[in-house]
């Protein structure tokens, strides 16, 4: 009897063998000892936190110790903001010590352009002279009123007055009303001095440099303006009451 060919694949066969030995290999092999999840070490790190803020540091005194006008600093005029907005609203004067920390300059128009008009004058000041930016700083406005070139008769009215000059970096005591919208169209929600006087050396060469209360030359307020205004006034009264007793005498004359 001849035998056929196996047909069977010998991938079948090398399974059926495996399949075999495989139990008696498992008995032989070593045990995998079972451990649970290692805990991983983490790096001994140091946080170092910066300093907190010191916000005191930035306070001024509500008043400046020692100052012969009971001047307020910034932070003093603020502090109480409703009171001192009321004061300055119903005119009352208050004064104030800081240092000039800005000074407006309009800018330049070339000759052959059509600019439109700068702001009107003021400058900021601080509590501190390293002060930057403008959260605690306040602004102070109208300390100086342009005269036009070609307006000479004020010119010369005004040519002998002192000027009010300020300079960035250095303290002033300024007396004004503290406000929250000026009469000449500023505004800040944390208020402005509109500026009445400050103090500087007499310049009267006579003098021997003390310090005295200095007006912008051509305000309403200059000690001469008002010296001037009476005196029209005075001579418009004068004049009134003339005519008045003409008008009677006249009156009388008639009867």
């Amino acid at each position: 009897m001849k035998l056929r060919n196996s047909s069977v694949p010998v991938t079948l066969v090398a399974t059926l063998v495996a399949a075999v030995v495989a139990p008696g290999a498992l008995g032989c092999a070593e045990k995998v000892e079972e451990t649970g999840p290692q805990e991983e070490e983490l790096p001994n790190i140091t946080v170092e936190l910066p300093t907190a803020p010191d916000f005191n540091e930035a306070r001024a005194p509500v008043k400046w110790e020692g100052d012969p006008d009971g001047a307020y600093s910034i932070f003093g005029l603020r502090k109480d903001i409703d009171d001192r907005l009321k004061e300055g609203e119903s005119g009352e004067k208050i004064v104030v010590k800081g240092w000039v920390q800005e000074i407006y300059v309009p800018p330049e128009c070339p000759e052959d352009q059509l600019c439109p008009p700068g702001k009107q004058p003021h400058f900021w000041i601080t509590d501190s002279p390293e002060e930057k930016g403008k959260k605690r700083a306040m602004m102070v406005v109208n300390y100086h009123f342009p005269i036009p070139e070609w307006d000479e008769d004020t010119q010369a009215m005004w040519e002998d007055q002192p000027l009010v000059v300020v300079e960035v970096g250095k303290q002033y005591t300024i007396k004004g009303e503290f406000k929250r919208f000026s009469d000449s169209g500023f505004a800040h929600d944390n208020g402005l001095l509109e500026f009445h006087s400050y103090k500087a050396p007499n310049p009267d060469p006579d003098s021997s440099g003390e310090l005295i209360w200095i007006y912008p030359p051509n305000s309403d307020w200059h000690p001469q303006t008002v010296a001037m205004t009476e005196a029209q006034n005075a001579e418009m009264q004068a004049r009134m009451q003339k005519e008045a007793e003409a008008l009677q005498k006249k009156k009388g004359g008639g009867e």
